[in-house]
């Protein structure tokens, strides 16, 4: 699992709004020695990314998950590279990376940028079934759409794919005290938009910080993932496609971060 959450000493005494974030990435059991098939990248208080990957057919023999963490180790190094040019155009960063990327495999990704000065706007370029859920005043104001071939089959980029062919791009504005739930489909899977806006609620209420936040988050999905009986979107899902006796979760990699947009002080 490649993961990042790194903080930059001007970035906090600056002026504006800032994301106060945490994370939490679980591979499913089978999964945990190779790493699992999830990424994610936290980085300067404003940008953020989760991808999720996948193996494919190729001469040679491949991790699941290879992809999707080359491609986000490689925002990370172009965001931290390029902050003095002011770069802030998320499909650019998912553009580059894989122009830059090597390995094989297949992956959703999501990447978003916050504009946290004049304008307070969350920048979001996705492919594929990640997303994220913005929650505020403990209800959900805006969710991202997720990308889909058919059922269980996301859009996914390659190798050598043109990123900007498949990108769909959100612009949000946020408020303080907003809560925004990113995450790869393990999360969305799982639980329900309102389980994960109830969920945020009560933790908030507890003065539970955003690291705690999305642990639990994580952990409640992979419970019902390993149920053959709960109620899931996953389940819902299935059965509207044609599959009227699947029950329970989708056993899978959760990975989750929960940024709460908060001022900065003088």
């Amino acid at each position: 699992m490649y993961c990042s959450l790194y903080l930059n000493r001007e970035d906090v005494s600056a002026k504006g709004f800032f994301l106060s974030s945490g994370a939490a990435s679980l591979p499913q059991l089978s999964k945990v020695l190779a790493g699992g098939e999830d990424a994610y990248f936290v980085i300067c208080q404003n940008w953020l990314g989760v991808a999720d990957g996948a193996s494919s057919w190729s001469l040679e023999e491949t991790r699941d998950g290879l992809y999707a963490h080359e491609l986000l180790r490689n925002c990370q190094k172009i965001v931290s590279e390029s902050k003095s040019l002011l770069v802030t155009n998320p499909v650019e960063i998912i553009c580059r990376s894989a122009a830059e990327s090597q390995s094989h495999g297949l992956s959703t990704i999501l990447v978003a940028y916050f504009d946290n000065q004049a304008e307070q706007v969350l920048h979001v370029a996705n492919i594929g079934d990640s997303g994220f859920i913005l929650l505020r005043n403990g209800t959900v104001f805006q969710i991202s759409s997720p990308m889909f071939h058919d059922f269980n089959l996301p859009v996914q980029i390659k190798r050598d794919d043109d990123p900007s062919e498949f990108l769909e791009v959100y612009h949000v504005h946020l408020d303080e005290g907003d809560v925004l739930i990113t995450a790869t489909d393990g999360l969305f899977d799982n639980l329900y938009e309102q389980e994960i806006a109830s969920i945020v609620s009560k933790s908030l209420q507890e003065n539970m910080q955003p690291q705690e936040i999305a642990e639990l988050l994580a952990r409640k999905a992979q419970v019902v993932g390993s149920s053959a009986s709960a109620r899931s979107p996953f389940a819902d899902a299935a059965q509207a496609a044609g599959y009227t006796g699947y029950r329970g979760g989708k056993l899978d990699d959760v990975t989750v971060i929960v940024s709460l947009v908060q001022k900065k002080s003088v």
